[in-house]
């Protein structure tokens, strides 16, 4: 089925008013939350947990492409991405740049 030009904008706006729905909202209620309540602290944990799996996963199961390269990279790379997201102050940009360039420069080089 081939789409017209009003079928994509009526789902662009579709998905515009979600994403900006759930903004607004956010807006409205960000004075009411506090920081240290036991919810938003769950939350946080929560998050936190789903980012720690989420990197277990890759360095142990990883599929795709990740999968036939050694463990050694990985864990090269992401003990790399650990020291630069300590060393700078826990900056997740500066983890992720060194974790992911420490295994780019891996790939590219073939080496074990």
């Amino acid at each position: 089925m081939i789409l017209g030009d009003t079928e994509i904008w009526i789902a662009v706006a579709v998905g515009a008013l979600g994403t900006f729905m759930w903004r607004v909202l956010g807006v409205a209620v960000e004075t009411r939350v506090r920081q240290d309540s036991p919810l938003f602290i769950w939350i946080g944990c929560v998050a936190y947990a789903m980012v720690a799996g989420l990197m277990a996963r890759v360095l142990l199961m990883p599929g795709g492409d990740m999968a036939p390269d050694s463990m050694a990279w990985r864990f090269t790379a992401f003990l790399v991405g650990l020291a630069a997201w300590y060393w700078r102050g826990k900056s997740v940009p500066t983890g992720l740049a060194a974790g992911v360039g420490t295994y780019a420069l891996f790939v590219a080089t073939g080496t074990a």
